[in-house]
């Protein structure tokens, strides 16, 4: 068995257990849920329901090539608990380390913060140097808790000496 069919089997295995986890926890009563279009939203409590992704709030981001970078992905976690979500980055939907084995891009630590009574989780994901192939990525944020989830991809739009040089100028993000 490959490392990449060991990372595939075990994210399927890591969506399952969600999914699993979610059942139980319906079963169980401590969440009456239903489905909606766009996910699950919590009848039971105002204390849990899915995560919602707040930042990045667009989908391209300004870089410079050869400069660094740090991107945040930042989002209401919808349990009042740093135990029952979980936030990571993918490149072209792989793993960052699977893609970047140098570490010139790696993420952060999870970081937990409370604000207005609302808690927060949020990662960064940081570049040594942006690349070419950097342009052509496409970066994933990934927040997942018992209820549901929460996905935002962006790509990087190049920057020169403050100018944007591609055609998607309406669509940019600040780098947070």
């Amino acid at each position: 068995m490959t490392i990449k069919t060991f990372r595939n089997r075990q994210t399927g295995q890591e969506a399952l257990c969600s999914m699993v986890m979610s059942f139980l926890m319906l079963l169980n009563g401590l969440v009456s849920a239903y489905i909606l279009r766009d996910g699950v939203e919590d009848r039971g409590s105002d204390a849990y329901g899915p995560p919602k992704i707040i930042a990045p709030t667009g989908t391209t981001v300004n870089a410079e090539l050869g400069k660094s970078l740090k991107l945040t992905c930042k989002a209401i976690t919808g349990y009042p608990d740093k135990f029952s979500t979980i936030i990571y980055w993918l490149a072209n939907q792989e793993f960052i380390e699977d893609v970047f084995e140098n570490s010139r891009v790696k993420e952060g630590q999870e970081i937990f913060v409370t604000e207005n009574g609302k808690t927060l989780i949020q990662k960064y994901l940081e570049f040594t140097e942006v690349r070419p192939g950097d342009f052509k990525t496409n970066f994933t944020c990934a927040v997942l808790n018992p209820t549901g989830s929460s996905v935002k991809t962006i790509t990087l739009e190049m920057q020169v000496g403050g100018l944007i040089t591609s055609k998607q100028r309406g669509r940019r993000s600040k780098v947070q």
